[in-house]
């Protein structure tokens, strides 16, 4: 079974089996510090990999492994799973010395089941790591870890698997042996985001990530020609911990009427299209701002766990395409032959596709 992820304060991933594990062992690291130093383990094992053609990213993060075509992204985990619910998940955990845990961290999460198959401690590609396999403490399955890292981090990177299902051991373990870690990488920011949204087929693409993961904001991927608009098609998605309809209503009333000139109409039309699992309410309007008239599109969509909040908004063109007669053919042509995209059924069609992850 795969392991389902919540949210919590409105962009965190909230419980997830292998997330339990990482923060138990970090508390008795902390407190073990100053403590009476013990016997250190064997010279580790120096582990030393590179990246091949046959590598590829594990999602959500910058660890490329050399998997198995059965194995697949999976969107509710940085990571990739198998039919059969074998899994390979990468988690970074920054600001954190991975020196201060690395002694005890197959102890504190495997030796907790009762089981404990292989422990060992390694350089990999120059980092200081640990390797150990054993009981999970997911009923029926097993585990492994490759954790490494340095002063100002930890990569912990994880297969999980029946107990008896050899093959998927044997594969996880080659993944997590011969995995290439790329400190310099970077990650797409909607990979990390935890929701989906469909862009392909239309003109607007992620521009900017704020308030730490909070809101996402998306224009146009390829901006008009000439003078820069002042009031380009744009659209942002907030992610909200749980939040009653009324305040969000409130909230969007607002930003709308931000984008509307004083005295001006502003004409809205609101309706819930779905009350469980999921609530969505949809509001849509009409108005003008800086003699430009206005189409906006708000959505509110929340699964109990969290919400999103999806605020869009389309400007007519400050200067309409002016027509011009032809002497000598007495036909009218256009400044522009090229017509405006639909930008806001667009922004439609992209709230619509709108969810959380899974």
């Amino acid at each position: 079974m795969l392991i389902k992820r919540t949210y919590a304060n409105g962009c965190r991933y909230g419980w997830r089996l292998l997330m339990w594990g990482i923060w138990l062992l970090l508390a008795p690291a902390v407190r073990a510090l100053g403590q009476e130093a013990v016997v250190g383990p064997p010279p580790p094992d120096t582990l030393v990999t590179s990246i091949t053609a046959r590598h590829v990213r594990v999602p959500g993060s910058t660890f490329y492994v050399r998997k198995t075509p059965d194995y697949v992204a999976e969107e509710s985990l940085n990571g990739l799973v198998k039919p059969n619910g074998a899994l390979l998940e990468v988690l970074r955990i920054p600001q954190t010395n991975f020196l201060n845990v690395k002694d005890m961290l197959v102890q504190q999460y495997l030796a907790k089941a009762g089981r404990i198959d292989e422990q060992r401690q390694l350089l990999f590609n120059g980092y200081p790591a640990v390797f150990g396999e054993g009981e999970s403490i997911e009923p029926g399955k097993s585990l492994m870890v490759l954790g490494f890292g340095d002063t100002t981090s930890i990569m912990l990177v994880f297969g999980l698997y029946e107990n008896n299902d050899k093959q998927s051991e044997a594969e996880l373990k080659k993944m997590l042996l011969t995995g290439w870690y790329d400190p310099k990488g970077t990650i797409p920011p909607l990979e990390l985001a935890p929701f989906v949204v469909e862009l392909a087929g239309t003109p607007f693409g992620l521009q900017q990530v704020r308030n730490d993961g909070k809101e996402y904001v998306f224009g146009l991927n390829a901006p008009t020609k000439g003078k820069t608009d002042a009031l380009p098609p744009q659209f942002t998605i907030r992610v909200l911990p749980p939040t009653g309809l009324d305040d969000l209503r409130y909230d969007l009333q607002r930003l709308a009427q931000q984008r509307n000139t004083a005295g001006s109409v502003l004409k809205t039309e609101e309706r819930q299209i779905s009350s469980q699992p999921v609530f969505v309410y949809e509001i849509s309007g009409t108005g003008n701002f800086k003699s430009r008239k206005s189409t906006f599109h708000q959505v509110i969509k929340t699964d109990g766990e969290a919400t999103l909040v999806f605020d869009g908004a389309v400007f007519a063109p400050a200067v309409p395409a002016q027509a011009t007669t032809s002497k000598k053919s007495k036909t009218t042509t256009s400044a522009s032959k090229t017509a405006t995209p639909d930008y806001a059924a667009a922004l439609k069609k992209i709230a619509a596709s709108l969810r959380m992850k899974r």
